[in-house]
């Protein structure tokens, strides 16, 4: 049985499950990240996983626009432990967008591994790398 991508299109983001385990979201040019587009991409990354664990890789086009209360909100607190998310992966394109996501991590730590990149090819990397680790953690075999 092959695995076939499902994706949710949202007013900010494009949210795909590459593969199980695996998630991308990739932010919309010319879009604002703001609460409620954060809270919209959250429910379909909750629908597509299903409950499964899973890392993700974001990606912030050069040049996006934030609402800065976006990192005034722990979005990933209410669920602190309970969430399926085990690696988050963050690729921007500029210095703004970089130091949004590192001062938001820093005034929210989470309880999963994150890490911010400028390419997305040693983001994806990273994210293997956690992803074999989670796998191996639960006791399964492979990469």
């Amino acid at each position: 049985m092959s695995f076939q991508p499902r994706s949710i299109a949202t007013r900010i983001a494009t949210i795909t499950l590459v593969r199980p385990g695996f998630l991308e979201q990739r932010y919309h040019p010319g879009e604002r990240i703001d609460l409620p587009g954060f809270a919209e991409n959250k429910r379909a990354r909750l629908e597509l996983t299903q409950g499964m664990p899973c890392v993700m890789l974001s990606i912030i086009p050069r040049d996006m626009d934030f609402d800065m209360e976006v990192t005034a909100v722990d979005h990933f607190g209410p669920e602190r432990g309970q969430d399926t998310l085990r690696a988050l992966a963050v690729v921007v394109h500029d210095s703004m967008a970089e130091m949004v996501t590192k001062l938001f991590f820093t005034y929210f730590p989470t309880v999963f591994r994150t890490q911010v990149f400028n390419q997305e090819t040693e983001a994806r990397r990273w994210l293997e790398q956690q992803l074999a680790e989670m796998r191996q953690e639960a006791g399964e075999l492979g990469p």
